[in-house]
């Protein structure tokens, strides 16, 4: 099981830095889906910027920081602690053993955001409190299990996407996503 995502925290197969990269037809489904367009994006977990390229070929204005640098992006910065950046929507995969602090962050911002999530997050009794204090807008599973692994990262896995946009909801919209059907590399 080298690499695979593991519910464990401690175990020694787990990426120490949470660093699994997405899938680019898992962050075009979410873009397709919402019709985003003339955007500024900023993907505050951007690795080695395999989200922000599929941003970008959806044609979004998209920019990246990072705080263990991987050569991608500006490097060395804490979203937890950091100033804003200027931007209309903040999208990422977030490290998972810190997704409610980066929830908490972005609400701190006030713009609408995503975050991919595993498709159990919501299933826990801890985490029903920030989902009623915090109601998103939208959840997003997909339909199928990204490949994780095409760049040294995990296997597939069961993901969603969870949006908030910047008002209160009573109502959450669920609504699978389907596999987008045309694949642009955006690593050619």
């Amino acid at each position: 099981m080298k690499g695979a995502i593991l519910t464990n925290a401690s175990s020694p197969n787990r990426s120490s830095t949470d660093f699994y990269p997405t899938p680019e037809d898992a962050t075009f489904a979410l873009v397709d889906y919402l019709k985003l367009k003339n955007i500024t994006v900023w993907e505050p977990a951007c690795g080695q910027g395999h989200m922000v390229k599929a941003l970008i070929a959806r044609g979004l204005n998209c920019f990246g920081t990072e705080l263990n640098h991987q050569d991608f992006g500006e490097g060395d910065v804490n979203f937890l602690t950091c100033d804003f950046y200027q931007c209309d929507w903040i999208i990422t995969n977030p490290p998972f053993s810190h997704a409610e602090q980066f929830i908490d962050r972005c609400l701190d911002f006030k713009r609408p955001f995503a975050m991919l999530l595993k498709s159990q997050y919501w299933h826990s009794k801890k985490r029903v409190a920030l989902f009623e204090k915090h109601r998103p807008s939208h959840i997003l599973p997909l339909t199928w299990r990204p490949d994780f692994s095409f760049s040294g990262g995990s296997p597939t896995m069961d993901v969603l996407w969870t949006v908030w946009d910047t008002k209160p909801h009573q109502n959450v919209k669920y609504q699978p996503l389907f596999k987008p059907k045309a694949r642009i590399d955006v690593w050619a």
